[in-house]
């Protein structure tokens, strides 16, 4: 088989992540979750608490997590390839601003001097990223743009995360590297 035959069969690294944009939905059931916690770890009650306060509460908890679980969304992201992503980021440049600022982050110690230059301008580069990487349900610069504005940061901090490791991910793949002992996977 040739190197050619063996990229032919190459697939791209994909990541999920599932999302509730019911922000209101999400915290009623991270109260009721938090609510319960309380309950169980009362050390002022002799015994834990049983009985209907309990289980109003666990009610109420898988009430509201079937809710959250059917407003859920599924994002899918797929990996571009490194020539492609790499070609994402040349089309979204640093503004000289960005770099300046940099710079000085560097001066100042703030960043490791190893780090040569900021690569591409997060403003542009974020979005276009996310709209290029999204397979399911698909997405526009536009929509990203949006997305980003209105989500929570830890939401769009797990979506970005999920960007990052279907286009970079592979470093730490079981699957690749030297030739375990034995010769076999």
């Amino acid at each position: 088989m040739t190197l050619s035959d063996w990229l032919d069969e190459s697939t791209p690294d994909r990541r999920e992540v599932v999302v509730c944009f019911d922000r209101r939905l999400v915290s009623e059931l991270v109260q009721a979750k938090e609510e319960l916690e309380a309950i169980e770890n009362d050390d002022a009650r002799p015994e834990p608490m049983l009985g209907d306060g309990v289980l109003d509460v666990r009610s109420r908890i898988d009430e509201l997590s079937s809710r959250v679980l059917g407003k859920s969304r599924t994002f899918v992201f797929e990996g571009l390839g490194w020539g492609a992503w790499r070609d994402l980021m040349a089309k979204h440049p640093p503004a000289e601003e960005q770099s300046s600022v940099f710079r000085q982050a560097v001066q100042l110690g703030f960043m490791p001097h190893a780090v040569e230059n900021v690569t591409y301008n997060a403003e542009t580069f974020i979005p276009a990223a996310l709209a290029a990487s999204c397979i399911e349900p698909g997405m526009t610069k536009h929509e990203a743009s949006t997305l980003l504005r209105k989500a929570p940061p830890g939401v769009i901090e797990r979506i970005w995360s999920a960007v990052l490791d279907a286009n970079l991910s592979g470093g730490d793949d079981p699957f690749v590297g030297p030739v375990p002992e034995g010769g076999s996977v």
